[in-house]
């Protein structure tokens, strides 16, 4: 089934990893920062790894389990049922998601940004945003080299509003941070 305008705009929240228990409850790597609101977006799809299978759910709870989550979908009752979903996405429409306040970005909005610093009188290209780190200190930029950077390093850079990420222009793609050259 090839994606449509339907399906074209939604996001990943969430991936199936495993089961627990017999109930048909599936363990969940949750790619939301509050975990709990995944039981409150709607409508919610499951899809196989390559979205050739796309079918509505409906997620009714959400707890934590160890270190990570598990959730129970409607009308998965049993361990057998859950395991056929191993590897499927959980999506939702990006209009779905919660409106952002002043300042505040998604994730998947800064990956590719240029990341830039002020060196002097000049300004310096540390790359592109590749993807992002939680370390539960702070958030980390991991940034990749571009043809047009100082330098071929890999540079992480921590998510510190004020003190190293000075501004945010999504419109322009760039993220200026404070950050030194040999860093």
């Amino acid at each position: 089934m090839a994606p449509t305008d339907a399906t074209a705009h939604r996001l990943s929240v969430a991936t199936i990893v495993g089961v627990h228990g017999i109930k048909g409850w599936v363990k969940v790597r949750i790619n939301l920062e509050d975990p709990a609101s995944l039981s409150s977006l709607s409508p919610t799809e499951i899809s196989d790894p390559r979205r050739q299978s796309v079918k509505s759910v409906t997620v009714t709870s959400v707890r934590a389990q160890g270190k990570g989550y598990i959730a129970k979908l409607l009308d998965v009752d049993d361990r057998t049922q859950a395991e056929l979903l191993r590897g499927y996405s959980i999506d939702v429409p990006e209009s779905s998601l919660p409106r952002l306040e002043t300042g505040e970005f998604y994730w998947r909005d800064l990956l590719g940004c240029r990341v830039e610093a002020v060196n002097g009188d000049s300004q310096v290209i540390f790359g592109c945003v590749d993807h992002l780190l939680e370390t539960g200190a702070n958030d980390v930029l991991v940034v990749k080299p571009t043809s047009d950077s100082i330098d071929d390093r890999q540079r992480l850079i921590p998510w510190l509003e004020g003190d190293v990420v000075r501004d945010v222009n999504l419109q322009g793609r760039c993220i200026s941070v404070k950050w030194h050259i040999d860093d």
